[in-house]
């Protein structure tokens, strides 16, 4: 066989090779990775920033609203929601305090779903006499599935899960002009195409 053959046949093998795992790829990739050419585009989208002081107390054991921290979103598709709320917040402990400061935060998308973190701090040691402040990066985020048509109402909620010793423990957000602590909440509609 001469050079020129063999060149013409290397060639045609590596371009045939190619087509060939290229309508594998093609054809298979779905089946192994079904996300994978899911794309999702942003229909519209709703943004919020909050200044007002919010407090919770740890003798407040049931969930109450987060003030200021509500934004509703009008769809008009079947689309899904993802939302996202961030802040700083301040645990404040009397000087008496012992054991453990606990507080649940949910981020709620009302009558669909909800996410919820906790807030914890535990010493095991006695009380310090010493009145304490400590901070936390406070981030939820959530996916719904997709949704109807309609307006959905997204709010944050939050409660106390331990009534610890002393009067002054608390957890609060927006400590504005002191430490200029903000609270966002972001929320976008989504369509997967």
């Amino acid at each position: 066989m001469s050079g020129k053959g063999v060149l013409g046949s290397i060639i045609g093998s590596v371009i045939l090779s190619v087509i060939i795992t290229s309508a594998l790829i093609y054809f298979m990739a779905p089946v192994f990775f079904p996300g994978s050419l899911e794309r999702n585009i942003v229909l519209q989208y709703q943004y919020n920033e909050w200044n007002s002081p919010a407090y919770i107390f740890d003798n407040e054991l049931a969930y109450k609203k987060m003030n200021d921290t509500e934004i509703a979103i009008t769809t008009n598709q079947e689309s899904r929601l993802f939302v996202e709320f961030s802040a700083i917040a301040l645990l404040a402990l009397d000087s008496v305090f012992t054991i453990r400061s606990s507080y649940n935060v949910s981020l709620v998308v009302t009558g669909v779903t909800n996410r919820t973190i906790m807030v914890l701090y535990y010493d095991g040691g006695p009380s310090s006499g010493y009145f304490r402040e400590l901070t936390y990066n406070l981030h939820i985020n959530l996916l719904t599935q997709p949704l109807p048509p309609g307006t959905y109402t997204i709010e944050v909620f939050w409660k106390s899960t331990w009534d610890a010793t002393g009067t002054f423990n608390s957890l609060s957000v927006a400590h504005a002009p002191t430490y200029n602590y903000t609270r966002t909440l972001l929320v976008q509609e989504l369509k997967t195409i």
